[in-house]
């Protein structure tokens, strides 16, 4: 997943940078826009969390109840 897949699937979730770090558990949006400025590498597993809401397989209160 490249770093502008990775935004444009945030933005068509309507998160921010601070809610999705929330939602995966991260540090803080900070890193998040690391990951989206193709600064650091994004995790695997974000990765995956991100193209299974991209698919609909989950929803972002899947994400947000984990």
């Amino acid at each position: 997943m490249t770093p502008t897949e990775f935004r444009t699937i945030r933005y068509a979730f309507g998160y921010s940078a601070e809610g999705l770090a929330r939602a995966l558990r991260v540090q803080s949006g900070r890193t998040i826009r690391k990951w989206e400025a193709g600064d650091r590498d994004i995790p695997g597993p974000a990765q995956v969390v991100m193209r299974l809401l991209e698919r609909r397989i989950i929803t972002v209160e899947d994400i947000e109840g984990l």
